[in-house]
């Protein structure tokens, strides 16, 4: 039997875990609209369905407002799916068309019929996972939830979950075998420092960013990542936003490099302040400034900023580096498509910052690392 709490799971199954953004909801029909930009796909989720008939008028809805549909969405969808689920038994009808849109129908009476809809094994797991305290109500708030910020915290992050555990494993393996940290341990297992680097140790500008100095910072650093990098993996994807914490990782370095000579930088801020920059930079963008969501921003930058004034070998020059660093792969990815002379136009400014970084971190005078420790 189909009940309303299926219903609800299947569409905050589609947000949490395939970031399908809430685009629709009818509360009179019960209807909701799902769309993935990337994928170009719509999802459209209706409760209670009486007939055939009203699937085949659904249908002709869609069929003859493409044009509103794909202006509503602000994108032209190439696969429109449509979930209806019944309690009622009727002939059910070969609906399903592939031109010009493939338009898929899917009539759902039970736990078998919408296992079968899922697209792989991991989400008819998740599905058939029964959780108590999961009610009709909780899987029916997170979904139509439009907080600007709750609204991305909810989707499922392989990637920030990733970079987290990655940077919580390599912390426990220092604690095992270093038992204490000290700059030359730091040092010596991949910390980044001037001297080192422009004597060839370039895999210091990554190995840095997954490295800590006390429990403090990683602590720091992996609650700040789990905040922002969900955020920005919400909105523009896992891989792209690993892209952009790399490169927001880097372009901080350089800018460490570039000014601190004789200490050793290590940890994942500057790249979590290229994510912060990446927001603003999808504000720009989208032009919604929405003052909550801005408020809620600037509120953690301030927070972030203040207590690292209470925390030792904060590197200024690297959270100034990964944000602008973040903001400009943002507005580059952005105008590739968008606008090309603006692309163009950036990536002359990135490569600029570039050449000038690197002739000023070859040019400076270096201190040898090991004598000022020593």
């Amino acid at each position: 039997m189909i009940t309303k709490k299926h219903f609800w799971k299947c569409v905050y199954l589609w947000i949490r875990y395939y970031n399908y953004q809430l685009k629709h909801y009818n509360q009179d029909t019960e209807e909701v609209w799902l769309a993935h930009k990337q994928r170009q796909t719509i999802k459209i989720f209706r409760n209670d369905v009486q007939s055939a008939q009203e699937i085949r008028l659904t249908k002709e809805r869609i069929q003859e407002h493409r044009e509103d549909i794909a202006n509503f969405v602000d994108f032209e969808p190439q696969n429109i799916d449509i979930y209806c689920f019944t309690n009622k038994q009727f002939v059910e009808e070969h609906l399903n068309e592939h031109q010009p849109i493939k338009l898929t129908i899917k009539v759902l009476h039970n736990d078998v019929s919408i296992e079968r809809t899922m697209p792989n094994y991991i989400m008819k797991r998740l599905y058939q996972n029964n959780n108590a305290k999961h009610t009709t109500t909780t899987y029916k708030q997170k979904s139509l939830n439009q907080s600007p910020i709750e609204k991305h915290m909810i989707k499922f992050s392989p990637v920030t979950y990733t970079l987290i555990g990655i940077n919580v494993i390599i912390w426990l393996l220092m604690i095992l075998f270093f038992n204490r940290f000290s700059e030359l341990k730091l040092l010596d297992v991949g910390g980044l420092v001037h001297f080192n680097v422009v004597h060839g140790e370039w895999y210091r500008l990554i190995s840095s960013i997954f490295l800590h100095y006390n429990f403090e910072h990683i602590l720091m650093n992996m609650l700040s990542l789990f905040i922002f990098g969900k955020i920005v993996e919400s909105i523009v994807g896992h891989w792209r936003m690993l892209v952009i914490f790399l490169f927001s990782g880097l372009f901080a370095n350089f800018a460490s490099l570039s000014f601190n000579i004789d200490t050793i930088s290590v940890g994942a801020s500057g790249a979590i302040f290229g994510l912060i920059g990446s927001l603003f930079g999808f504000m720009y963008i989208s032009k919604i400034f929405e003052r909550k969501l801005v408020g809620q921003l600037l509120i953690a930058l301030v927070i972030l900023i203040g207590i690292s004034l209470f925390m030792d070998n904060i590197n200024v020059w690297a959270h100034i580096g990964g944000f602008i660093g973040g903001l400009f792969i943002t507005l580059l990815a952005y105008y590739f498509t968008a606008n090309r002379n603006v692309f163009w136009i950036l990536l002359v400014l990135i490569l600029i910052l570039f050449i000038a970084s690197q002739i000023r971190i070859y040019t400076i005078k270096e201190d040898n690392i090991y004598n000022t420790i020593i």
